[in-house]
């Protein structure tokens, strides 16, 4: 039997009359200690271990993306993976409130508008950042729109008889989106459902497929969004109590990275047909008509951006401009496929607590009848 250290210590300093005895005494306590420990392991029951556990830490190598990088509602800010000239950062809050029609579907439409079609020029940008429109509607040359949102990125000037050219230069480094329910001028329980998501690209205006097929709005950009999964049912009811929150995800690098002047269109301009930014996925809301009669289904959109600017004739903007360093390739590209993974992921689960809470009220209103009629 093998001696401990300490064991061997003491036995090296015993007279040699008692090491015989001294190391007989050793050997059985390192005996019944090994038995003890041998009978103690067999008698314990294995520890239970969680098939699919999340690990405790990141592996190496994988950086852990931060959970503002998309985020607009959040001031801070994540640099692109480049470094670039000095610029300021600036976070901007739109409301769009609307409601539903017993008789007509809706679609809205929010990201930035370009004033020529993207085929032939990447700019400049408009400061419209969301319109509403009729879903019934052609897609053509001219797109009546029910309603528009405008950024105040160049302070929304009065639109005129003419054009408006703006030494501003910008680029929309994030775009986000919380739809909520109202509930209803009734004060009933709102009925349909809303759908929500990214859609990685749409067309407008006379050059888009949906102009020579003769498509409506409805068609081209909720149906189809629908049909591959970019789009995801909500009941109204659920916003009311968990508004639906959407981060768009980079579209297409270039356009994302580039930077553009601004023109205020003139009045004559049909704004349906500016043509949609390739940068940041649109993201489309579609309202299915809903109600009757009188009911309306309010709902509201809050549309925040965080927006990369630089001022060459404003002096007091021009201060706040500085450099940013650039982020590791490896930071980046982990927070761009968050936000593209991960972000579908919560709106469905959105959607599914949605429907629990939904289900929940419905039975509370039951039960509270069923105890009226009794009481009767």
């Amino acid at each position: 039997m093998t001696l401990t250290p300490n064991q061997q210590a003491r036995l090296s300093k015993t007279p040699p009359a008692q090491k015989a005895a001294l190391r007989a005494t050793y050997d059985r306590q390192n005996t019944n200690g090994q038995a003890k420990n041998a009978k103690q392991a067999k008698g314990r029951a294995p520890r239970p271990q969680a098939p699919f556990a999340p690990p405790r830490k990141a592996p190496a190598g994988v950086p852990r993306p931060p959970s503002y990088a998309f985020d607009a509602f959040d001031k801070r800010h994540l640099p692109l993976d480049e470094s670039t000239a000095p610029y300021t950062t600036t976070n901007f809050l739109n409301v769009m409130e609307f409601g539903s029609s017993p008789s007509m579907d809706q679609v809205i439409v929010v990201c930035p508008r370009l004033t020529h079609q993207q085929e032939t020029y990447s700019g400049p940008l408009t400061d419209y950042i969301a319109m509403r429109y009729d879903a019934s509607e052609t897609i053509s040359g001219a797109v009546p729109i029910l309603q528009a949102v405008r950024s105040p990125i160049i302070d929304s000037p009065p639109v005129t008889a003419t054009y408006q050219q703006l030494s501003v230069r910008a680029r929309l480094h994030n775009l986000s989106v919380k739809l909520e329910c109202l509930g209803t001028n009734t004060g009933l329980y709102p009925p349909g459902s809303a759908y929500v998501g990214k859609v990685p690209a749409i067309e407008t205006g006379f050059y888009s497929t949906g102009a020579q097929e003769a498509l409506t709005i409805k068609t081209a950009w909720a149906d189809d969004s629908i049909s591959v999964g970019y789009l995801r049912s909500i009941p109204a009811a659920s916003l009311v109590d968990k508004p639906a929150m959407l981060h768009a995800s980079v579209a297409e690098n270039v356009s994302y990275k580039s930077w553009n002047d601004f023109v205020v269109p003139d009045t004559a301009k049909d704004l349906g047909s500016l043509s949609f930014s390739t940068a940041l996925e649109p993201i489309v809301i579609y309202v299915p008509r809903a109600g009757a009669g009188d009911t309306v289904v309010n709902y509201r959109a809050v549309i925040a951006q965080q927006w990369c600017s630089r001022h060459p004739h404003n002096i007091m903007l021009r201060s706040t401009q500085k450099q940013h360093t650039a982020t590791s390739s490896a930071v980046w590209n982990s927070a761009v496929g968050a936000v593209r993974n991960i972000g579908d992921h919560l709106l469905q689960r959105a959607g599914h607590a949605a429907g629990d809470a939904l289900a929940s009220r419905i039975r509370q209103y039951a039960a509270a009848g069923a105890a009226a009629e009794f009481a009767m």
